[in-house]
């Protein structure tokens, strides 16, 4: 026996939570939570909406799959990456591209897999996640610090770090230099110093 949920009726369970959400935001923001003292300045704005494009990118491919087969399996990897897409390092996929780090502001470390869970766990929640975004984007560009809700709650702040622009520059140098140990002298032959070459 399978039931079947009608469009208004999906319309109404997704839209209550939505519009509740939106209406309590601005005073959870202000009342509820508490933005931390931080040494770090605020990441630039441009660079965290472009990354939240990439990982939106990532989440929608993750989805398409599961839209077009009907794959549960899908649908919770595209969860599971929004969810913890901050655990690694403090960097998601579009965090590195960008060169920007979620840390933890009581330890100045990456930020680990709860806070990740803790910052983006409103981006799960369904109807609110579609307020969330932009109340959220919102807040990230008029906060002194770049804190949004999700930050303020894990304890949270995105700042700038080494990127994936960083990571290859570093490996090129790397490269270079390991090239040039290994590599013999230019213009022939090495001359040892002290020694009269007796060519004849």
């Amino acid at each position: 026996m399978s039931i079947e949920i009608g469009l208004p009726t999906l319309l109404g369970i997704l839209l209550l939570p939505a519009v509740t959400f939106a209406l309590a935001y601005s005073w959870i923001v202000t009342h509820l939570s508490r933005s931390l003292i931080s040494p770090y300045s605020k990441a630039d704005v441009v660079k965290r909406f472009n990354a939240a494009i990439v990982d939106g990118l990532v989440v929608i491919t993750l989805c398409l799959p599961y839209w077009m087969a009907s794959s549960p399996l899908y649908l919770a990897a595209s969860a599971g990456y929004l969810l913890l897409r901050d655990a690694i390092g403090g960097q998601s996929i579009g965090k590195l591209l960008f060169g920007l780090v979620a840390i933890n502001l009581m330890t100045g470390r990456a930020a680990s897999i709860s806070q990740s869970a803790r910052r983006n766990a409103l981006l799960l929640l369904p109807g609110a996640n579609l307020f969330a975004i932009f109340l959220e984007a919102r807040t990230i560009a008029t906060d002194p610090l770049g804190q949004r809700l999700g930050d303020r709650l894990a304890h949270t702040q995105v700042v700038e770090g080494a990127g994936a622009r960083d990571l290859v520059k570093s490996l090129q140098d790397w490269l270079l230099n390991l090239g040039r140990g290994l590599g013999p002298a230019p213009g022939g032959r090495r001359r040892v110093p002290g020694r009269i070459d007796r060519a004849a």
